[in-house]
């Protein structure tokens, strides 16, 4: 059997990443592997602290799953680095149970792990990885008629924060790219744990743009599933994070309007509660 490999990081780690486009414009892709929570947040100290992870097969197969924690951090490109443990490293303080299982179609397992620092954590961020690694289920038979394997490997970021925790970051503007159609935040973060930049962005025909405070306010409220007149597109800012002592430029990926036209951008977030409101102007 023809197999493919595809790396997935349950957000985290880089949640939001892209973001989505309009509520009816896409559909999502069919589903294989999940994990909830797709990210962990603990606060830690001298006493062990107990979590789990809950993975689910949505395939019509069996299939094997191995489990590995790392510590890790972002490149310049936001990418996720692999780095050595040290003692302040939160995978060498997790205790991970069980490392690896088979799981039948439809069903799920749950991944348990204990945090226990066996050194007192310094003040802020500690962080590690666990990754989820599918692995071709034995007695699997070869042929070329048979279609395209996939295998997914997912990563959960485990954030654990330990007192004293400082939130303190910067955004000295926020700017829309009309070229390559994109809004960037350049983050300066000078706290001693992660930032991300929250929110959402409405695209609106210009005549029909209801004004940011209805425009927020569809955000939030709207689950009729209908459209408002003149609404194009919506989505989730990036929520890259920008690590401690870093600073970052988080880009999120606007859609292309289907048509020429007049266009209002509204955007809605926060940075470490300060709150975010801008619009925008484009024409395509």
């Amino acid at each position: 059997m023809k197999k493919l490999q595809a790396l997935f990081l349950a957000l985290l780690i880089l949640c939001g990443t892209l973001a989505p486009t309009a509520k009816a414009q896409e559909a999502p892709p069919p589903g294989q592997i999940g994990v909830a929570p797709s990210m962990l947040e603990l606060s830690i100290g001298s006493k062990p602290v107990n979590e789990s992870l809950r993975l689910f097969n949505l395939k019509k197969t069996p299939t094997k799953v191995s489990v590995e924690v790392y510590n890790w951090t972002l490149d310049e490109n936001n990418e996720v680095k692999l780095l050595p443990p040290d003692e302040q490293s939160l995978d060498q303080w997790m205790l991970i149970n069980p490392m690896s299982f088979r799981l039948e179609p439809g069903k799920s397992q749950v991944v348990r792990l204990s945090v226990r620092p066996s050194v007192k954590p310094t003040p802020g961020e500690h962080r590690a990885i666990i990754y989820f690694t599918e692995e071709p289920v034995e007695g699997a038979t070869e042929t070329e008629d048979k279609p395209v394997e996939i295998l997914f490997k997912l990563g959960v970021g485990i954030y654990a924060y330990a007192d004293d925790v400082r939130r303190s970051s910067s955004m000295p503007a926020f700017r829309f790219d009309n070229k390559a159609l994109t809004l960037k935040a350049p983050i300066t973060n000078s706290g001693n744990v992660h930032t991300r930049l929250k929110g959402t962005y409405s695209i609106w025909e210009k005549k029909h743009f209801p004004g940011l405070n209805n425009a927020e306010k569809y955000m939030k409220e709207d689950d009729s599933g209908k459209q408002p007149q003149g609404l194009v597109a919506t989505g989730q800012l990036n929520q890259t994070p920008v690590l401690p002592g870093k600073t970052r430029t988080i880009i999120t990926q606007l859609p292309e309007p289907r048509k020429p036209g007049s266009y209002i951008i509204a955007v809605s977030g926060e940075l470490d509660e300060k709150k975010i409101e801008k619009t925008f102007a484009v024409s395509r």
